[in-house]
């Protein structure tokens, strides 16, 4: 499998692979418990990373500052933007901004400075948990406490498959899964996406459901990072016969392409998305590549608008960075969704958009609320704010 970074549940899961990172932990803010019964996002926002609490050292808010100045100034994807965050980071450093408060503190004020300079889906300051706290899977699974990578894969109705994602981690159980249900359903004429509350992840789940979907090689989407940081680490996403790089100008390119395999009734299946302004990162990804190729009709609404990819960088041992190096792009318009998202063919309340589907799939109302009212998201589908807006 290709790699995946480590997460950051706060903000999102993203499509990439980490720039040489220990794995880093999820990121939560206190809140009060969630009503019984209710959503949650990932695991419970009551509880604090490891050392949120801890006093910060004589310096070292400063010190973390200077060198998150300098980690933006030298990889961020737009070197624009990395010039006013470091320039607003050495400035707050100067003045004491970050002398005082705990560490869990200290990564929040930070966090919330960046973005008041430019929204990003991705960027932050977190912390580093002890060694072992990241997730069961290492640098390459989800953190304890996540929802299920699949939530539910099935025949929903007779010849409509039906897969609820969390996250494209790319493990071996959930790509085991991925297989499973597009073998299971490979007669189908209609498959359902629910993406509604998908945090991010990879390419390997998208790479085995675009070989069923593709009858020949397809082009989807582009991928940019900078030449210099390219050839200082290397690819942020692991390079492969589906994404292949070549130099243009002072960027390296992947292109993203769907490969077929055997060929099998899929091809020619309608194909329905369901998204939220919760669909996120490598959910997008997987969204553009379907509509901007006319594979797929998007339901629901605008999506979360996190684009640029990236890794978590480590500052010092106590802090970290997930940092964005690139971007993912449509090939015809040469347009990426950081902070717009991609909108829906047809939007509808994202809450009924698996009615919607199932209706246009053929099904009668009173049927699709019924097969509806069965499958319930473990997180929300609809967040009032953004990170990235």
């Amino acid at each position: 499998m290709r790699s995946v970074p480590a997460l950051s549940i706060a903000v999102t899961i993203v499509l990439t692979a980490t720039l040489s990172a220990p794995p880093l932990g999820a990121q939560t803010a206190a809140s009060a418990p969630p009503a019984a019964g209710a959503p949650t996002k990932g695991p419970d926002p009551r509880l604090a990373p490891p050392g949120a609490k801890e006093p910060l050292e004589q310096g070292e808010g400063r010190a973390v500052a200077l060198k998150l100045a300098d980690e933006l100034a030298s990889k961020f994807v737009y070197r624009d933007q990395a010039e006013d965050y470091a320039a607003m980071l050495r400035k707050n450093a100067a003045a004491g901004r970050y002398d005082k408060g705990t560490r869990g503190q200290l990564a929040k004020l930070m966090t919330d400075d960046l973005m008041a300079v430019h929204k990003d889906g991705h960027l932050h300051v977190m912390l580093a948990p002890p060694p072992g706290l990241a997730g069961p899977h290492g640098d390459g699974g989800p953190p304890l406490g996540f929802p299920p990578l699949i939530q539910s894969a099935k025949t929903i109705a007779p010849g409509i498959g039906y897969i609820r994602f969390t996250a494209f981690m790319g493990t071996d159980e959930e790509m085991a899964g991925v297989r499973k249900w597009l073998a299971d359903n490979r007669n189908d004429k209609v498959l359902i996406f629910d993406l509604r509350n998908h945090h991010g992840g990879g390419v390997d789940e998208q790479d085995a459901i675009f070989s069923y979907l593709f009858g020949k090689r397809t082009p989807l989407v582009k991928m940019a990072v900078s030449k210099d940081v390219y050839d200082q680490r290397g690819s942020p996403i692991d390079p492969g016969p589906t994404l292949v790089f070549r130099q243009e100008g002072d960027k390296m390119v992947a292109t993203h392409s769907a490969i077929p395999g055997a060929a099998t009734p899929l091809r020619h299946a309608k194909v329905y998305l369901l998204v939220s302004n919760e669909t996120a990162s490598a959910a997008e990804h997987f969204a553009l590549a379907l509509k901007s190729t006319g594979r797929a009709t998007l339901i629901g609404e605008t999506t979360a608008g996190a684009n640029h990819f990236g890794g978590g960088q480590p500052i010092n041992e106590h802090f970290a960075v997930w940092l964005p190096v690139g971007r993912t792009y449509n090939i015809k318009t040469g347009k990426d969704w950081e902070g717009s998202g991609i909108a829906p063919d047809i939007a509808v309340d994202p809450k009924q958009a698996l009615v919607f589907a199932l209706e246009k799939a053929g099904l009668g109302h009173g049927e699709a609320l019924r097969l509806n009212a069965r499958e319930v998201p473990a997180e929300s589908v609809h967040a009032d704010k953004l990170p990235s807006r």
